[in-house]
């Protein structure tokens, strides 16, 4: 069963987006929104111009969170595919933020992990 919890909260490169938390999410499309980064990311990702453009007249404050809401619906919307992309486009500061947010998540789940193993054990 502690195997199970612990692949459940365990995110790695092969890791679906939509897995990440709402709030990371949320915080991923903010750190986009200045200087319109997240048009970048939605052209590498296979959005239309059409697509961008529906997208920021819908959602003016939110856009870059709909455009990953959208893409994580999408086959291959892993971790990884998202970190490749956000290296192509130079912005490695929300590479660093998206790798934090899984150290994070993998240190809290180890420890649950443990906690669970101990309880079976008793």
């Amino acid at each position: 069963m502690s195997s199970i919890i612990y692949s459940q909260f365990y995110y790695d490169q092969e890791s679906a987006f939509r897995t990440l938390h709402e709030s990371a999410q949320r915080e991923l499309g903010d750190r986009l929104m200045p200087d319109s980064a997240w048009k970048q990311v939605a052209d590498h990702l296979g959005f239309t111009a059409v697509d961008i453009e529906t997208l920021e007249a819908k959602y003016t404050t939110h856009s870059a969170h709909q455009m990953l809401r959208r893409w994580s619906r999408r086959d291959g919307s892993t971790l990884r595919v998202l970190k490749m992309t956000l290296e192509r486009i130079g912005r490695q500061d929300v590479v660093t933020f998206l790798d934090d947010v899984c150290k994070r998540k993998r240190t809290s789940s180890q420890t649950h992990w443990l906690l669970n193993s101990y309880d079976d054990m008793i």
